[in-house]
Parts: structure tokens; C-alpha cells; sequence
């Protein structure tokens, strides 16, 4: 990801400013505040509980006993999941936002849970030098904003020890859709790249030499309202967005319609939920 417009910037702060005051109101302290989509339990079979730990606790799990000591989580948010990474490889964890805002609830709220010698969160961008070598480079629904894909990786992958795993989770299409409106509406909205295909991430993957060694679809776990509520949902959206004065208001509504394009293209059976796991090549002898 590259160094976000001041429009983008905005809409992230202002975003997560809001998710803040709605946990407080819940009389949270840390928990759920992912940003990121809900998931609902898996129907049969393996998969996450949730989206929130449940999601944390199963990515942990495919890692099948390599390596977890030293985590970068890319895009960690108020750093729930860097948190829990840091408990679950009983090592350390860095945090990465570009959002001072996050750094200074993410710092607080791992001192009050005992892991601020463990837990550590910076403000930076996702192609700054990242310190030291990591056994684990985790990216939940981030790479997305990333407008320059393969700088990312190439990032990713020198950040990683050899043999060191990345875990990417990522909403992608299934086939490109250039004239798609709710491609464009998405892409819009959330100030980011058009979503990227599957086969785009692949090929990604591949020129940054990380070679893949499990793929998921979750897809089935995705949570969609029908369509004429996601229809419903936007037009209220839209009369609020008209009627709003305040700028702020203006870049959350923003976010929320970003959100009903996405779901409408999960219902429209176009976008998909994808889990990689991939690795750096280990050092030839």
C-alpha cells in the first residue's frame, strides 16, 4: 500500500473514530473492533467460529506448528488481532496502520492486557522498512487498499525470515469485471483499487516469490442480506448522505455504502472470500 491520498486518509480515520465510539458504547475494551466483515459459524466442516477470535484462532491453527514467535500484522487496526497473535505464538507482535488515532487506543489497550513489553504498533506505510525478520506477516482484508500490489509483497517477503509464512485474507472477484457498477461504486466509495481477481492475486503472489501452500474459501461463511434490503439500505444512506453537512458524516456514510456494493456482489455470487497461506522459499544450503 502506498502512502494514502489525504481523501483516503480521512475516510480510514474518520471510519475508525466511529467503530471507537460505537465499542465504547457497547462497553467494549478492545474487543470487536476489527475492522473487518462478520462471519457466521461454519455450516459443516472446518472453518472460523467468527470473524473476530474465532478467525484468529483458526488462521493460528493452519500454521499447523511452524514458527508464530515474531508477527507483523499489516493493517492491524486497534490491534485486537496483534493481540491475540502475540498470546498464541507466546512471542511478540507488531502492529502496522496508517492511523495515529488506532496506534495510541491500540498501545493503551495492550498495557491493560498485559502485553505491552510484547505488542508493539506503528503509524507507517505498508512499503516502509519493516525491522527485523518475521516467522509470521499477517494481512486481513488490507492488501485490498493497496494500490500497489506487488510493491506490497515484495515487502512482505522481505520481511518474512525464509521459510516464514504469510497469511493473507482478502475479498476478491472471481473474474474480472471492469464495467461492473458496484466494482466501481466499491472502488469509489472506499477510495481503493478496483477489487482484484483471483487470479491477479495468484500471479501477485508468484512474481514475489512466495509460494502458496494452502488455499481457503470461506466464502459460504460471508453473512448477505437479500437484495432488495441491501436496496433499501442504500437509498436511506443516500437521502442521509444528501441531507448531511458535515464532511465526516459525509466519508462514513461513504463507508457504508462501500460495504452494501460489496455485499451485493457476494449475492451476486461475483466476489469471494479467500484465505492464502503462503511461504518464503527457505535459503538453499
Amino acid at each position: 500500500m502506498t502512502a494514502p491520498s489525504a481523501d483516503a486518509g480521512a475516510l480510514y480515520e474518520t471510519l475508525s473514530r466511529f467503530q471507537w465510539w460505537r465499542s465504547r458504547r457497547a462497553r467494549s475494551r478492545g474487543e470487536g473492533l476489527e475492522l473487518r466483515k462478520r462471519l457466521s459459524p461454519p455450516r459443516a466442516g472446518d472453518g472460523p467460529a467468527d470473524g473476530a477470535a474465532g478467525l484468529d484462532r483458526w488462521l493460528f491453527a493452519q500454521l499447523a506448528g511452524r514458527p508464530a514467535a515474531r508477527v507483523l500484522d499489516l493493517g492491524c487496526g486497534f490491534g485486537a488481532s496483534t493481540q491475540r497473535w502475540a498470546a498464541l505464538g507466546g512471542g511478540t507482535a507488531v502492529g502496522i496502520t496508517p492511523s495515529a488515532f488506532q496506534v495510541d487506543k491500540a498501545t493503551a489497550a495492550a498495557a491493560r492486557a498485559g502485553l505491552g513489553s510484547r505488542v508493539r504498533f506503528v503509524r507507517q506505510d505498508f512499503l516502509a522498512p519493516l525491522d527485523g525478520r518475521f516467522d509470521v506477516v499477517l494481512a486481513i482484508e488490507s492488501l485490498g487498499h493497496a494500490h500497489d500490489l506487488p510493491a506490497a509483497l515484495a515487502n512482505v517477503r522481505r520481511a518474512l525470515r525464509p521459510g516464514g509464512t504469510f497469511v493473507w485474507v482478502e475479498d476478491l472477484l472471481r473474474a474480472p469485471l471492469a464495467d461492473d457498477a458496484d466494482v466501481h461504486r466499491l472502488a469509489a466509495a472506499w477510495r481503493s483499487p478496483p477489487l482484484r481477481t483471483i487470479d491477479d492475486a495468484r500471479q501477485a503472489l508468484r512474481a514475489a516469490d512466495l509460494a502458496v501452500r494452502a488455499e481457503r474459501d470461506l466464502t459460504h461463511q460471508v453473512p448477505v442480506a437479500a437484495m432488495p434490503q441491501l436496496a433499501a439500505r442504500d437509498r436511506r444512506l443516500g437521502r442521509v448522505r444528501r441531507l448531511s453537512p458535515l464532511s465526516p458524516l459525509r466519508r462514513l456514510i461513504d463507508a457504508f455504502r462501500g460495504g452494501v456494493a460489496l455485499e451485493r456482489l457476494y449475492v451476486r455470487q461475483l466476489a469471494c472470500y479467500l484465505v492464502w497461506m503462503s511461504e518464503r522459499p527457505p535459503e538453499a544450503s
